[in-house]
């Protein structure tokens, strides 16, 4: 984004007018009003003379409100989504309608349908959420369908490349500093998807994540955890492993190793390997300090 809004130039410290922001908004003079006085969400600076002026803040607040209302969410619903503070450690509820508008964009190949639903929803929720309360479900919807296996295998990967596509586009904070967490899959792992879930995740954080995708051979994970801006390891497998734990016995410091995934169950490995198969659980442990 360059900042623009309405075509005209970035508002400043004073903000914009009403009309200026029902324009970029997408919606009536009279419905931003209405917005205000009912729900409390609109301009947040007041001029001298009284008159309301929205910052660059309201206005992108007010879109997403207006793209969730555009998705079918109830104006109260939008308004709350981008009002107040976050709490993504509290594992969120699924959006059961949300999910089904999304698994049924992708079991229609729309895939312009389903980048915006997944759009709106980081836009609005951030990456745990989105994931927890409307990718995760939306996969185990199309999982369920009595459809043939043809149609819902097409889905899942429109619905998987949907993800990667729109996660791949999101620039988080600044990094802190060069370190990173390197995220590895297994090498006969080829679900790369989860991996790059976590690594949106630390961007939103401002922690800086090399995603080295799936089916990564031994030798490179090995080479990676060496490297002086390596901090941490995370290697993820899904799928039952050949060589179980082969990969991190040959890691110098297992106490930097994270190992991701429903696979490691049951898997002999080093004490100090942490295991994790939960999305916020990995963040947690992946925190500085």
């Amino acid at each position: 984004m360059d900042g623009n809004v309405g075509g005209g130039a970035c508002p400043g410290p004073a903000g914009v007018s009403i009309g200026t922001a029902a324009d970029y908004v997408g919606v009536s003079v009279e419905t931003l009003r209405a917005w205000q006085r009912r729900y409390g969400v609109g301009a947040s600076a007041v001029t001298p003379g009284g008159h309301r002026r929205y910052t660059f803040d309201d206005l992108v607040r007010l879109r997403t409100v207006h793209d969730l209302v555009e998705a079918g969410e109830s104006t109260a619903t939008a308004v709350r989504a981008v009002q107040g503070p976050r709490q993504p450690q509290v594992a969120p509820d699924p959006d059961v309608s949300a999910a089904r508008r999304l698994a049924g964009a992708c079991m229609e190949l729309d895939g312009y349908a389903a980048r915006q639903l997944v759009g709106i929803a980081l836009a609005a929720d951030g990456v745990v959420r989105t994931w927890e309360a409307l990718i995760r479900p939306a996969f185990t919807t199309l999982e369920r369908l009595p459809l043939p296996p043809a149609r819902t295998v097409g889905a899942e990967h429109l619905l998987s490349h949907v993800v990667l596509g729109t996660l791949g586009a999101r620039v988080g904070r600044e990094p802190r500093d060069r370190s990173a967490v390197v995220l590895a899959c297994a090498p006969a792992e080829q679900h790369e998807l989860p991996m790059a879930v976590l690594a949106a995740a630390l961007a939103e954080r401002a922690m800086r994540a090399t995603l080295l995708g799936s089916r990564t051979p031994a030798a490179t994970v090995a080479a990676a955890a060496v490297m002086p801006t390596s901090v941490r390891v995370v290697l993820y497998a899904h799928l039952q492993l050949d060589d179980p734990g082969g990969v991190i016995h040959s890691l110098p410091d297992p106490t930097a190793v994270v190992a991701a995934g429903p696979a490691w169950d049951g898997v002999p490995l080093d004490p100090a390997v942490r295991v994790c198969n939960d999305l916020s659980d990995c963040l947690s442990m992946l925190r500085p300090g």
